[in-house]
């Protein structure tokens, strides 16, 4: 079922760019089953999310999450989402109740 405001954003392939590398605060999308389909870095997450980092097939292929964005204002808004209640059992750290940003 869909949710109000959940996201069908996908990606149809890894496409990465080391010019939006994963550092703090950029914003990329995931496209992996389970898993948010965006997502926003605290920490700069080039290692982890960077080309090569996903699974033995990434490292053969170079694939790697693509940023398409960066937060430019409001980090407040951003560290207090961080506080929110999370589903358990979610490998992600999904958040238990679906959150708006205005």
């Amino acid at each position: 079922a869909r949710r109000r405001g959940a996201s069908k954003l996908g990606v149809p392939m890894q496409e990465y760019s080391e010019r939006w590398p994963h550092e703090r605060y950029t914003i990329g999308l995931a496209g992996r089953p389970g898993g948010p389909p965006w997502y926003i870095s605290v920490v700069n997450n080039s290692r982890t999310h960077g080309p090569g980092t996903q699974n033995q097939d990434a490292k053969l292929i170079g694939e790697a999450d693509p940023c398409f964005g960066k937060v430019v204002a409001g980090f407040d808004t951003v560290e207090e989402m961080r506080k929110l209640p999370r589903r358990k059992g979610t490998r992600f750290g999904l958040f238990r109740e679906p959150v708006m940003i205005a």
